[in-house]
């Protein structure tokens, strides 16, 4: 297994913090790549201290993010050019506005299908100050995930525990915090 890890390793850490960027905004357009190939072999690295995790998480949040805002942009200009009066831009708005924040929310957490979300929520011209905030966060959520389990496989010292408990902490809260946002959203809608 060492033939396939050692060059991996050597990859990511010679891709650098803005390689990462790159790769994680590829991995939020559509182009189908997977963000596990070096978040894992990053969170390693910053365990071992070769790489700064809190950089690495800011590199891959803010870069999948970027790639969502991409394709969302893309789908608008689709819209604009090619689907004005078609209906399935009708069906694709009124799921939005019905399910649109949890869908983005929750579709940066589910692997293999994540980064499609902002196509149709480009598609329906959802407000970009829902759209961002949610996909940021999922993404920080995914890309912690990511680092962390990376993170696990380094050096045991007791300075890692804590990055480790300090991590999980903000993950457990950032995700306390989003899902009771969008529970209160959605029950605000019911009452309305």
């Amino acid at each position: 297994m060492s033939w396939f890890i050692h060059p991996l390793l050597e990859f990511v850490d010679g891709i650098g913090y803005i390689g990462l960027y790159i790769y994680m905004f590829l991995v939020g357009t559509f182009i189908p790549v997977p963000s596990e190939l070096v978040l894992i072999p990053n969170g390693y690295l910053a365990s071992v201290g070769t790489k700064n995790y809190l950089l690495l998480s800011i590199c891959g949040a803010f870069g999948s993010l970027s790639g969502a805002l991409f394709n969302y942009y893309f789908a608008l200009f689709i819209a604009k050019k090619f689907l004005r009066k078609k209906r399935i831009l009708g069906k694709v708005t009124r799921f939005f506005k019905r399910h649109g924040k949890i869908s983005v929310f929750l579709a940066p957490l589910t692997p293999g299908f994540g980064q499609y979300i902002s196509i149709p929520a480009g598609l329906s011209r959802l407000k970009l100050k829902i759209f961002i905030p949610l996909t940021l966060t999922a993404n920080i959520i995914w890309v912690n995930l990511m680092l962390l389990i990376g993170y696990l496989f380094g050096n045991e010292k007791s300075s890692h525990q804590k990055v480790i408990y300090v991590t999980m902490g903000l993950l457990c809260l950032v995700i306390v915090i989003s899902t009771l946002y969008v529970f209160y959203d959605l029950r605000k809608k019911r009452n309305t």
